[in-house]
């Protein structure tokens, strides 16, 4: 059995932290999508990995350099990122209306000021 917290490998499932390689899991606001290909490539596919953004498409490759690069790796790791995603009205999206996750990860949300996000004082 693997352990939480390692990377072992038993029967093909791999383990990073809290998450499975065999576990259903949705990415909220993932940004340039850099959390979603980390685990993605630990787990050595994305097919159970559905990342998703606040912003559409186009604005995610202006806003962040490396987010394209980033999609075009998740896409050859077997997932199709979703765009424009409102993470307090997700019922309303067919693509996530009748699926389950296991886990659900919404890392620190950018909380929509101006200045550098590593400022103690803003994120206080």
């Amino acid at each position: 059995m693997a352990t939480v917290g390692s990377e072992e490998e038993e029967e093909g499932e791999k383990w990073v932290k809290h998450y499975s390689s065999n576990h259903q899991i949705l990415v909220v606001g993932d940004g340039d999508f850099s959390f979603s290909l980390s685990l993605a490539r630990s787990f050595g596919s994305a097919s159970n990995i559905l990342p998703t953004s606040l912003d559409p498409f186009d604005v995610v490759i202006k806003k962040y350099k490396e987010a394209k690069s980033n999609l075009e790796n998740l896409k050859m790791l077997g997932t199709s990122p979703l765009y424009g995603v409102d993470a307090t009205k997700m019922k309303r999206y067919p693509e996530l209306r009748m699926r389950q996750f296991d886990r659900i990860i919404f890392n620190f949300p950018h909380a929509g000021f101006h200045g550098k996000e590593d400022d103690i004082r803003l994120i206080q």
